[in-house]
């Protein structure tokens, strides 16, 4: 049984390791299934949050070159950009001309304009209008002039406005991070990320690469990508136009190199790559152009760049493009101060809220710190000219989504049932053995138990042959004990048959209807010589006007036989060597019992005695005859009878078995 233990452990192990591979394989599965899916969603996001800022700056591109004056044409009417923003995330607008000079919509440009605006009623402005040109005006100058020496400009952070963006990224995540992407940053991702996923599958292509596919989903980013300088026509004064003509024409610039060479082919670039290094120097003089021809109102050439976009200090963003006027191409700087904080609560307004996300998402820009470990953590920077700006969103864990409580349950019910599978496995081989050895005990036991009655007749008739008896008495005696002893081998065949046609089902009962106390009368006489014999003695009580019972005669007669032998072979050294065999009356009908007062059974083995070939004594040190299926016998014999068998040990000593029938109503 050892050797069928092990063997049944390996095959558990054998199962075992490949389950917990699939399990592992299916829970990292469901791990990349749960990122995915939040990547996706905020993908998702960061794509509204693009399209909002598409949208919002194709309309700001398209403004007009002249909006940005203060009068845009003739003092009959101001600027767009005099009025309260559609946006609170915009400060106000600006403009750089080419002396350096910072204009805002908001003021009056020159002294002309002024006293325009004076006779007009629209200046002075409100208070709250002062102080928003205040705070424009020291924004851009500030910016532009190095008034603070973090925002200081120079060749190199001309190059890479994004620099500041980019050092945080790097500090945050860990590695520089490209203008319009988003990636995991930390969180549940820590561990698990979209790109370790990638790196460890191998996925090289990057047209199969599903990771890297989601990025590029992100249409707002796509959007802004083919932006280009723009030819437009812009109507100004004609004094105005005349100043353009006689401004002077800038020098030659150092060549430029090749990737700006194939960048800036357009009206101005020279100029563009001069005003790049040195952003607030006025141009060299040059020989100047004829004046215009009409008066009033000139109609000039104007070539608009697309906007970039420049940190304010922390809590603003500058947002301008570069517009080329006249022949010359004078170079003005136009554009917007933004709100950081504002525009994050815009951008979040339009992306989070409409959704439904705002209950399982937080958003955060230029967020510093740890991320949160309990949530999943993308970190998206906005793709040019609001690279500088970058976003953190912070995902709850989806209900529902790559939970995996399903894969747990499963596994513990695959485990429950291969355990169960294996539990009953070695049960089942651990009862064939079992019954096996007990088989091998019965033929062992039927084989003495044969044996010995067959040696007492023998050698009974060998003596009786040969003469050797010469009394009577003697041989009377002897012819006793030869009857018998075969009577007790007959019995023991009867029984091992009987129970052979138990086992098989062939024993058919001939049930009858009558009193059971001549049965057990006759039962008591048969078995009364034996139990002489035997020292013992039989005594039989009987109840009066006992109800009728169903009942088989021969097999009623057979389970007395065996519980009179069973109880003479236990009792045989008990100090009162009698047995008492009774019928009585009960609640349903009649209970017969057979009772002994030897030492009754030990508690351990009440419940398995009427098992086949059960016995409490081992079968090499046993000291009571048997063959172990005795009991199982009357259980069964009783039972197809209709009776209930039990037995107890008596309160004063000895066991008893009880046959409970039920009275036939019929």
């Amino acid at each position: 049984m050892t050797r069928i233990r092990l063997a049944l452990l390996a095959v558990a192990v054998g199962l075992g390791v490949p389950v917990a591979v699939l399990t592992w394989r299916a829970l990292d599965g469901l791990a990349l299934e749960r990122a995915v899916r939040h990547q996706a969603l905020a993908e998702r996001a960061f794509d509204e949050m693009e399209r909002a800022l598409s949208s919002w700056l194709e309309d700001e591109e398209a403004r007009p070159f002249e909006h940005y004056r203060f009068y845009p044409v003739a003092p009959d009417q101001r600027s767009p950009l005099a009025d309260p923003p559609a946006h609170d995330f915009v400060v106000g607008a600006f403009q750089i001309d080419p002396d350096g000079s910072v204009h805002t919509p908001l003021r009056p440009g020159d002294a002309a304009e002024l006293a325009a605006a004076r006779a007009r009623g629209d200046w002075p402005p409100a208070p709250e209008v002062e102080r928003r040109i205040e705070r424009i005006t020291r924004l851009v100058e500030a910016t532009w002039r190095g008034e603070r020496e973090d925002a200081e400009v120079d060749a190199a952070g001309r190059k890479d406005a994004g620099a500041d963006a980019d050092a945080k990224a790097t500090a945050a995540g860990g590695k520089r991070q490209a203008p319009g992407t988003t990636r995991p940053l930390g969180g549940l991702l820590a561990d698990e990320s979209l790109e370790a996923h990638a790196k460890r599958d191998a996925l090289e292509d990057d047209s199969a690469n599903v990771y890297q596919a989601i990025g590029r989903l992100n249409v707002g980013v796509e959007q802004r990508a083919s932006r280009k300088q723009k030819i437009a026509e812009a109507v100004v004064p004609t004094a105005e136009s005349a100043e353009l003509a006689r401004a002077p024409t800038p020098a030659p610039a150092a060549p430029p190199s090749e990737s700006e060479a194939l960048g800036e082919a357009t009206l101005g670039a020279k100029l563009r790559s001069e005003m790049a290094a040195r952003p607030m120097a006025a141009p060299p003089a040059a020989a100047a152009e004829p004046p215009p021809r009409d008066a009033g109102l000139e109609v000039v050439r104007v070539a608009l760049d697309p906007m970039v976009g420049r940190p304010a200090g922390d809590a603003h963003l500058l947002l301008y493009r570069t517009v080329l006027v006249g022949r010359q191409g004078r170079g003005y700087r136009q554009g917007l101060v933004l709100d950081r904080a504002k525009l994050g609560a815009w951008l979040a307004a339009r992306a989070l809220e409409p959704t439904g996300l705002s209950q399982v998402a937080e958003l955060a820009f230029d967020a510093a710190g740890e991320p949160d470990a309990a949530a999943f953590v993308f970190q998206h920077r906005f793709a040019e000219p609001f690279d500088a700006l970058t976003a953190r969103l912070s995902l709850a864990p989806l209900p529902g989504v790559g939970q995996p409580g399903a894969i747990f349950w499963l596994v513990a019910l695959l485990a429950l049932v291969g355990a169960l599978g294996l539990l009953a496995i070695e049960r089942m081989v651990a009862l064939a053995m079992h019954f096996a050895e007990r088989r091998s005990n019965f033929v062992s036991a039927v084989t003495h138990e044969l044996k010995t009655p067959l040696t007492a007749i023998r050698m009974y008739a060998e003596m009786l042959r040969d003469g050797l008896v010469p009394s009577e008495a003697k041989k009377g005696e002897y012819y006793g004990t030869i009857t018998d002893e075969s009577e007790r081998l007959s019995r023991l065949i009867d029984n091992v048959l009987e129970f052979s046609r138990l086992e098989r089902g062939a024993r058919e009962m001939s049930l009858r209807v009558g009193p059971v106390g001549p049965v057990l009368q006759e039962a008591a006489d048969k078995l009364r010589a034996h139990a002489a014999r035997e020292g013992f003695t039989l005594e039989v009580a009987v109840d009066s006007e006992l109800p009728p019972v169903r009942y088989d005669r021969d097999a009623l007669l057979q389970v007395l036989f065996n519980l009179v032998d069973n109880a003479m072979k236990y009792a045989r050294h008990a100090p009162a060597r009698r047995v008492l065999l009774e019928a009585r009356r009960s609640a349903a009908g009649v209970e017969l019992s057979v009772r002994d007062f030897g030492p009754g059974v030990p508690g351990r083995h009440l419940s398995r005695i009427f098992e086949p070939f059960y016995r409490g004594e081992d079968e090499l040190t046993r000291s009571a005859k048997g063959t172990g299926i005795g009991l199982a016998l009357v259980r069964e014999l009783a039972e197809r009878m209709g009776a209930v068998v039990r037995g107890a040990n008596a309160e004063d000593g000895g066991f008893r078995v009880c046959l409970a029938f039920e009275a036939d109503r019929g």
